[in-house]
């Protein structure tokens, strides 16, 4: 099977992630949305869990990926107080006054498609 093929779990994981998504978007509860969408409670659980123990397993692996930190010497003239070389070869630069929340969240994103 080459790497671009799905396997027939990975389009399981795929479709309750969905689920999941869509059930907590509808504010219902999780018996009221099995019950809603023709859903076995228990199907609901076991997924639920599988997709936890999954997302903490991936989460792990990509923190210790991406905190590999290299130390630049910038020069004094530089307008930004911090620049990261990522993995993939590209540089985030950082100016003066960036908020953390703002900085974790790019972080984030960049662990999510794979940049870093």
């Amino acid at each position: 099977m080459s790497t671009k093929e799905k396997s027939p779990d990975s389009d399981r994981q795929q479709f309750w992630q969905m689920v999941m998504e869509t059930r907590k978007e509808s504010g219902l509860s999780i018996a009221a949305f099995c019950k809603k969408e023709g859903i076995s409670e228990a199907a609901f659980y076991y997924w639920r869990k599988k997709l936890i123990v999954a997302n903490s397993k991936q989460n792990k692996q990509d923190s210790r990926t991406c905190a590999r930190f290299i130390e630049v010497a910038m020069p004094k003239n530089n307008p930004f107080a911090l620049e990261l070389v990522l993995s993939s070869g590209n540089t985030l630069r950082i100016g003066f006054g960036v908020d953390t929340k703002t900085l974790s969240g790019v972080l984030s994103v960049l662990r999510q498609v794979g940049l870093c």
